[in-house]
């Protein structure tokens, strides 16, 4: 649904103001429609992503507002006002958006927007923040003692500083000797697990090399204890964006693999929020495709008898590693990674039919049958993966979906629908067959000829040419737009955009050891 908040842009910016009463031909001049445009920066987005209510924005410009803790007026969220023990915004890319920005780009031969650089979203966002006040008692130093004066007024903070530098060190220096007794090693994890629960300046001070690499042969301690504080305290240190790239650096990953595979349950929950959260991050899901976490990842989403959240985050973690193109074709190579999360998507459609969920229960079911087809979508974004798909039977499957109801129209499920069936028609006579054996055309026809515009819309109306055979050579430029979108991004994605933070069904008690979502402190 269309947001209704004001658009605001930055008084310097050069970005032409697009007219409301502009002709229908205007989206074939240079200037771009108001909504390719970032409310903060007033350019053309690279990397739109949608935060909380539904807006979009450049992502290193709302990164940047995080980071510096400032709402500008066009951010309806406050992000000012977030908690200090909360973690950054998890952004989801509107790739809807940044689909119809490229088309326009390509419709008239211009270069593709390139992502704004974070020094210099910083510098934009900086610009927008109002200049703090001049203090009212201001006290000018003395000429003649310059030196001792500078001292005077830094010598508070500089005291804090070395204080806590202290406190931080003499933390480590703990809980480093308590760990060369055996005995005491499940203490020493419990300390760190609650000493970075709450507090995201400890986090970013105890993510040191030295405890990095002494956690990871806790990860695989045989006592039970060590093992889940050991798991829980390093999905705290994850929280933190500058500590993920230097945890999957530290070699993590492949001990959280291993607790995936065989640890203790609640360890091995912990595991896959921690995994979770280190994908979040561009850099990391490469590696972590390459050091086997995704079939342990698979296993869990796919384990009916684990907790609701466990298999959420597992196949979130699974989501975000299939941004990685790299990593989609691992996925697709899998076996029966098409058949597990097709089996996902239609027992969870099946079991709300028949018990008719309601509340949290029927919200959980939702969201895994939501993550199943979404990373089906994703795998539809390479060769090997429309190979899987048609091979597992996902053409089938997925027009059963769309046809039961399970992926309600002008729903996020049904548009993921749409694009893995587009995806699987690029270019692809097998594709045909299976489409008209699977009734695709009596799904799509009536997306294709809704009323409006949209993505959906469009990529039915692409799927349905492709199917017929008509019409190839716009479907071949078409694919190849998204397929090009694909390589480094993901499919559309309105409606999962969250705060890591607690959500409204975890549980608190993580000190008492209930397990949980890694969407907040462990």
């Amino acid at each position: 649904m269309a947001t209704t908040w004001p658009r605001w842009r930055p008084s310097s910016s050069t970005s032409p103001p697009v007219s409301s009463t502009s002709s229908p031909s205007s989206s074939f001049t240079a200037d771009p429609p108001a909504e390719f445009l970032c409310p903060i920066s007033g350019t053309l987005m690279a990397d739109p992503v949608i935060v909380p209510p539904g807006q979009t924005f450049e992502r290193a410009c709302i990164q940047a507002c995080a980071a510096l803790a400032f709402s500008p007026p066009a951010v309806a969220a406050d992000l000012s006002s977030l908690p200090s023990a909360s973690s950054p915004l998890v952004l989801i890319p509107n790739v809807a958006l940044r689909t119809a920005i490229l088309n326009w780009c390509d419709r008239l031969s211009l270069p593709y927007p390139t992502p704004l650089s974070p020094d210099t979203a910083h510098d934009i966002v900086r610009r927008l923040m109002p200049s703090p006040p001049p203090p009212q008692n201001e006290q000018r130093p003395q000429p003649v003692s310059s030196v001792r004066t500078r001292s005077h007024y830094s010598d508070g903070s500089a005291q804090q500083e070395t204080r806590q530098s202290g406190d931080f060190n003499s933390m480590e220096e703990k809980i480093m000797g308590m760990l060369g007794a055996e005995d005491e090693q499940e203490a020493a994890m419990a300390l760190l697990r609650k000493a970075t629960r709450e507090n995201k300046e400890v986090r970013r001070q105890l993510c040191t090399p030295r405890l990095l690499a002494a956690l990871r042969p806790m990860l695989l301690s045989s006592d039970a204890g060590v093992q889940v504080n050991a798991a829980a305290a390093l999905v705290n240190l994850s929280l933190e964006p500058e500590n993920k790239v230097r945890i999957v650096r530290s070699g993590a990953v492949s001990p959280l693999v291993e607790v995936l595979k065989g640890g203790h349950p609640e360890a091995r929950d912990h595991a896959a929020g921690a995994v979770y959260s280190l994908a979040v991050e561009d850099e990391n899901r490469a590696a972590i495709g390459v050091l086997g976490a995704i079939p342990p990842l698979l296993d869990l989403f796919a384990c009916a008898g684990a907790e609701h959240l466990a298999r959420r985050e597992a196949g979130m973690a699974l989501y975000h590693v299939s941004i990685s193109g790299m990593n989609r074709s691992k996925i697709a190579r899998t076996p029966g990674v098409v058949r597990t999360l097709l089996a996902v998507a239609v027992a969870v459609a099946e079991s709300r039919d028949r018990d008719h969920h309601r509340g949290s229960d029927a919200d959980a079911a939702a969201a895994l049958q939501r993550i199943a087809v979404m990373i089906l979508a994703n795998l539809a974004g390479c060769p090997d993966g429309r190979t899987a798909l048609m091979d597992g039977g996902a053409v089938a499957a997925v027009v059963r979906l769309m046809s039961s109801g399970a992926a309600a129209a002008g729903s996020a499920e049904e548009e993921y629908c749409i694009s893995a069936l587009y995806g699987m028609s690029r270019g692809s006579l097998r594709f045909r067959g299976l489409a008209r054996a699977a009734g695709v055309e009596a799904v799509l026809t009536p997306v294709a000829e809704a009323a409006g515009g949209g993505v959906g819309r469009d990529m039915a109306r692409r799927t349905l040419r492709a199917m017929r055979g008509e019409d190839d050579e716009a479907a071949v430029t078409a694919t190849g737009l998204l397929g090009r979108q694909w390589d480094d991004g993901s499919v559309v994605s309105e409606g999962l955009v969250s705060i890591r933070g607690p959500p409204p069904h975890h549980r608190s008690n993580y000190a008492g050891g209930t397990s949980g979502s890694n969407t907040t402190q462990f």
